[in-house]
């Protein structure tokens, strides 16, 4: 996209070397759009069959998101078909040609992209909004669940208001991209950082769930790895009576070591008398 390369020495422009940057140029927009469409699509489908495994026992709420995924499906697909067949042929999208005699005033066969554009969007800014709340009441509603892992569950789904405040970011700059020609060129840079952002926030809030279950796998192999600590470690019982007290020796061996103790059995300090056991005596008249 380097449009520098077209100009000549003199400062006139190289007519053929525009029009190859152009067509590039418009290539990587194309393909972009699609790109952007189709992840979307693949991230928000699997947020939904998620949602679609952990509601399947409340009928009210499985059918909500069943109707939610299938929604962005159809909306997600309608808008990729419409940003292939944009222009007839789909390669005058790209043709440098085309572009260069648009300024003067030769138009091409293709829908008008800023539609397109603006569409996706708001779009995207609403179903993610949609996608972040649906969630909430259904966890509020589990009353055999504890509160504090109800709120904790909300707190990790809550994430995703960072891709929401993304894609309203990216809406912001979308229309001020499309305002005029001059702002196309500012803008595309900021267009494509902030569509990555949204992706990335998205895919990050989508799979932040299942990393706590593989966190808590991992700190328990830690643990079990981990020596106990020696007598050496442990403080010194001290009473405000004297010099600390014998730790009463475990009379049943244990396969850990306890405080004051070591691995071998250790007999009683004093004979234990032994237990006499009672017998109920029953009278009969």
């Amino acid at each position: 996209m380097d449009y520098s390369k077209a100009i000549n020495p003199d400062g006139t422009w190289n007519i053929e070397e525009y029009k190859r940057v152009a067509s590039g140029s418009l290539l990587t927009i194309w393909i972009f759009r699609l790109n952007y469409i189709i992840d979307h699509l693949l991230i928000k489908t699997s947020i939904l069959l998620f949602f679609n495994q952990i509601t399947a026992a409340h009928r009210s709420y499985y059918w909500v998101v069943r109707t939610m995924l299938g929604l962005v499906i159809v909306c997600s697909l309608a808008m990729a078909l419409v940003s292939i067949l944009i222009c007839s042929p789909p390669r005058v999208a790209w043709d440098g040609d085309v572009f260069l005699k648009e300024f003067s005033g030769i138009y091409p066969k293709c829908l008008n992209p800023s539609t397109l554009w603006l569409t996706q969007a708001s779009y995207n800014l609403a179903t993610d909004g949609i996608v972040w709340l649906l969630p909430m009441p259904f966890f509020m509603s589990l009353r055999s669940m504890p509160v504090r892992r109800r709120v904790e569950l909300i707190a990790i789904f809550g994430l995703g208001i960072v891709a929401i405040a993304a894609s309203a970011v990216r809406l912001s700059i979308t229309m001020r991209w499309l305002s005029n020609f001059e702002e196309s060129g500012r803008q595309w840079g900021n267009l494509l950082i902030w569509s990555q952002v949204e992706q990335h926030t998205g895919i990050i809030a989508a799979s932040i769930p299942f990393l706590r279950p593989i966190m808590r796998k991992i700190v328990k192999r830690v643990r079990t790895r981990s020596p106990s600590p020696g007598p050496q470690l442990i403080a010194e019982r001290v009473t405000p009576f004297g010099p600390p007290k014998h730790v009463r020796t475990p009379i049943i061996p244990s396969p850990a070591p306890t405080f004051g103790s070591d691995d071998a059995f250790r007999a009683p300090v004093t004979p234990l008398s032994p237990i006499k056991p009672e017998m109920q005596v029953f009278h009969t008249v």
